[in-house]
């Protein structure tokens, strides 16, 4: 009943102010809101623990409308905050938030993220007449437990890239951070980032859906020298099989206070 609600809400939203002005302002609502209830645990988790590491790049993987990215934008004012985002529109969403807030350390990519160099369709869904650009998903190697519920979709096609091939040759600043949030694609991002974390050594956060992907990302990091982390009770925690949507990737050599 509530998702009811929510789906008319938002298709009425998108209605009558339009699509792209919908996303713009949600992106800045979710900036300020974050900015005065500082109300999402994790992303002020993974702040503070890349605070810990030397001064450097913070990659945004999966960054939809761009309010992580201006968030640590503003958590970062000296450093270059790398957003990857391949829907075309929702990068021009991006730039109109980054000039709301007037911050000019954030550079937009508009590509996907995997474990190859190929071209690629990524696809939003349209469930029940709304557009849900937050659920936009690579259409390659699709597993999805709602793959039924996806009638429609708006689907474009994009250029997909590794961050090792992206910043192959790249060596200062240090990489020190990584968010990955690209709809359980985020074991082939990790994949073809193997070089540049293991150079590196950032800390990252992904969010992992509970299936086997999860399980393969969690070994793949604990391969590259990682220990998993999980936040519990506003704590963070040793991953011992814990339910969580987050997952915090820390190298070995790194405290986690």
């Amino acid at each position: 009943m509530m998702q009811k609600i929510k789906n008319s809400v938002q298709f009425l939203i998108q209605r009558i102010i339009g699509y792209s002005n919908y996303l713009y302002w949600f992106s800045i609502y979710r900036v300020l809101r974050y900015q005065f209830m500082k109300d999402d645990i994790d992303i002020t988790f993974f702040i503070e623990l890349v605070k810990k590491q030397k001064q450097g790049v913070v990659i945004d993987a999966g960054a939809n409308v761009g309010y992580t990215s201006v968030i640590f934008a503003k958590a970062f004012p000296s450093s270059s905050i790398i957003s990857y985002e391949p829907v075309r529109l929702l990068s021009q969403i991006i730039y109109r938030v980054v000039r709301f807030f007037r911050v000019n350390n954030i550079e937009v990519r508009q590509k996907a993220l995997g474990d190859s160099l190929e071209t690629v369709m990524i696809k939003t869904p349209v469930i029940q007449g709304v557009k849900k650009q937050g659920l936009s998903y690579i259409d390659k190697e699709v597993d999805r437990e709602d793959i039924e519920l996806i009638k429609s979709s708006i689907a474009e096609e994009v250029d997909m890239v590794t961050l090792d091939s992206d910043w192959g040759n790249h060596i200062n600043p240090p990489i020190s951070g990584i968010k990955v949030d690209v709809e359980n694609f985020e074991y082939f991002v990790l994949k073809g980032a193997r070089n540049l974390v293991m150079k590196f050594r950032p800390i990252v956060m992904a969010e992992l859906w509970d299936n086997a992907r999860r399980n393969s990302c969690i070994q793949l990091m604990q391969e590259l020298g990682y220990k998993t982390f999980v936040i519990k009770n506003k704590e963070l925690v040793k991953y011992q099989g814990q339910s969580s949507l987050n997952y915090f990737f820390i190298p070995d050599s790194t405290e986690a206070e």
